[in-house]
């Protein structure tokens, strides 16, 4: 129930078609609840309330969060869990069960599961304080958590750009966007220019310091840049398990 996932099941259920959109999540949306996108003209997750509500209206829409599909097997055979009052804790109702496996025959299977984010491996880049940049902007744009007060990100790809202009929106002081790519887009470097933001391209996180959590990044051959907080992004995987 991403955008993708969404979009498919809308375009599904307006064809007339029997429709069971699964989503492990908690609520709709997927990507887009960790993000500030517009969709319309409007905030994003207003296009996904709208889409939810609409595919409530169709009485051949059956719509699972805390859904997850497990396997996807011969003759469109797929088996979902649905875990229905785990979240509630002691305050489930007593005749309901607390999960419920589903088994869908499907005569046509869309995969929109979305994308892992990758790591990047260097030396002691498993010290707390360093994350995923799409980890930090689900804490921030989710949650409402910042996850440091000084930050270095270190990316291969355009994605972890959004984690340090979101993160410098909202007081966390970047310390700089290490581009392992050279030269850096030039539109993600005006941005960051903007925002007052170093850009150190065709560079690379070679290390960390600290004890007990990071306080520096080491860039290069051993420059030091202090920071509680190093957001990596290392590019996309698909997420095809299924």
């Amino acid at each position: 129930a991403g955008p993708a996932g969404l979009a498919a099941a809308l375009t599904a259920a307006r064809s007339g078609a029997r429709v069971a959109l699964v989503d492990e999540q908690s609520e709709a949306g997927g990507s887009l609840l960790s993000g500030t996108e517009r969709l319309d003209d409007a905030p994003a997750l207003q296009w996904v309330a709208a889409a939810v509500a609409e595919l409530a209206g169709h009485p051949d829409v059956l719509h699972l969060q805390r859904t997850t599909a497990f396997g996807s097997y011969d003759d469109g055979f797929v088996l979902a869990l649905e875990r229905r009052t785990d979240h509630l804790g002691a305050a489930a109702p007593k005749h309901v069960s607390r999960q419920r496996v589903w088994r869908v025959r499907a005569r046509s299977i869309v995969v929109a599961t979305g994308a892992h984010e990758r790591p990047v491996v260097f030396a002691d880049n498993d010290r707390p304080g360093i994350m995923l940049a799409g980890a930090a902007r689900t804490f921030l744009n989710r949650y409402g958590v910042l996850a440091g007060r000084e930050a270095v990100v270190f990316t291969t790809n355009d994605s972890a750009y959004d984690a340090a202009l979101h993160l410098h929106s909202a007081g966390v002081r970047m310390r700089a966007v290490v581009d392992a790519r050279s030269p850096a887009p030039a539109r993600r470097v005006e941005e960051c220019e903007r925002a007052g933001i170093p850009v150190l391209a065709g560079s690379v996180v070679t290390g960390t310091r600290g004890a007990g959590r990071v306080t520096h990044a080491v860039v290069g051959s051993g420059e030091e840049i202090a920071c509680d907080l190093l957001l990596v992004s290392g590019g996309w995987n698909p997420a095809v398990h299924l």
